[in-house]
């Protein structure tokens, strides 16, 4: 595992080269080599008391995907965001974007709209991005083929309030969601065209407004049937899943000045989300970009942690090679005590500080903040 970098201030650095210019000159003086000793002593510990000591700086880290848990339909979020603040400072998280799961139309019960007093009570901690309670429900509910005048309009009027009431951007808007046994047996199962009319609409909204887009898709590069490993909720899920990837570039290419965020690379629960496959969608697409869920470790190749919670060497090349592209994105469904049942537990946020640690120190304040704050403009939010 590599450590981070402790950093040197211009003045200190160019006291360290003044030094080594009189040590220089000292070893170049006519002087016995006893007295040429002392002098070097000296210098040595002029240099150790007048360098301060400057201690490693844990990274900054913005999560740019999480949920506030919804117990019973209760829409208790003042204790949910209280949580979320209590997680989000034992893991080192300075701020997240809060945004709903994606709810079809029937059940959607809550939207941005219900959590703006975060942003109030907790000054820079937390940006909005809206949609997936209320236009993913809309995507959802209409047939690609049936889509009308009037649903545009509705679709658009609906995005201009989100963005209104202060929505840094769209999300989560699912193409394609597995139900997870892990996630309860009410965990839903979505699936629409990638090139759905409304989907391509957004991206021109989200154009048009300079925000982005957080996209759910499980990966399907070809028709296959679901995979047999008990991970599935079976009752909710189709047999034979529909290829997704030709109609996905279809939406990226539609605008490329929509900004669309894959979120959930480093855990695929279908194991068709590999390396190779990324960075072949990241290299002809450049208005792609993808949120790294860690989680816990795995062997499997489309994890991009091994067991021992060290990050792999093909995603560590992959990072590197896009090293724009990629931001953190916990899928946090946070609560407060008891009412938190799913979701990275607090070992699994842990996961996001030790695995920036092992990046170099650019690459991890690239993917740890900075690429972040520039998707979502964040100088520009109030408190932020």
């Amino acid at each position: 595992m590599g450590y981070p970098v402790a950093r040197v201030s211009r003045r200190t650095g160019r006291s360290v080269a003044n030094v080594a210019a009189i040590a220089a000159a000292i070893l170049n003086r006519k002087q016995n080599p006893m007295q040429k000793y002392r002098l070097l002593l000296a210098g040595m510990l002029a240099v150790a008391f007048a360098i301060p000591v400057i201690a490693a700086e844990p990274p900054v880290i913005i999560d740019t995907h999480a949920h506030l848990e919804n117990p019973g339909r209760s829409r208790d979020f003042a204790t949910a965001a209280e949580g979320a603040v209590q997680r989000m400072n034992a893991a080192g998280i300075s701020r997240s974007m809060l945004m709903p799961p994606p709810q079809a139309g029937g059940n959607s019960n809550w939207e941005i709209e219900q959590i703006r007093f975060v942003q109030d009570k907790y000054p820079g901690r937390f940006i909005l991005v809206g949609g997936g309670g209320s236009l993913n429900g809309m995507i959802q509910d209409t047939a690609p083929d049936r889509v009308s005048d009037s649903d545009r309009k509705a679709f658009r009027a609906r995005a201009e309030e989100l963005i209104a009431a202060g929505a840094r951007g769209f999300g989560e808007i699912a193409i394609h969601h597995m139900s997870l046994v892990r996630m309860g047996p009410n965990h839903p199962y979505e699936w629409t065209a990638p090139d759905h009319p409304l989907l391509l609409l957004l991206a021109d909204i989200a154009a048009e407004k300079g925000v982005p887009i957080d996209i759910h898709m499980d990966l399907v590069p070809e028709d296959m049937p679901v995979p047999g490993r008990p991970v599935f909720n079976l009752g909710k899920t189709p047999q034979e899943l529909k290829e997704n990837l030709s109609g996905f570039e279809r939406l990226l290419s539609h605008n490329r000045n929509a900004k669309i965020i894959w979120a959930h690379a480093g855990t695929d629960f279908l194991w068709t989300r590999t390396v190779q496959q990324q960075a072949q969608l990241l290299a002809r697409n450049p208005n792609l970009y993808m949120s790294l869920r860690f989680g816990n470790g795995a062997p499997p190749p489309v994890y991009a942690l091994d067991p021992t919670g060290k990050l792999k060497a093909g995603w560590l090349q992959m990072l590197q090679r896009f090293p724009d592209r990629f931001v953190l994105g916990s899928d946090s469904f946070h609560a407060a005590g008891a009412d938190r049942k799913r979701g990275p537990g607090d070992e699994q946020l842990e996961a996001y500080r030790t695995t920036l640690e092992q990046m170099p120190p650019e690459l991890a304040e690239a993917i740890g903040h900075l690429n972040a704050e520039r998707l979502f403009r964040l100088t520009n939010v109030a408190g932020g």
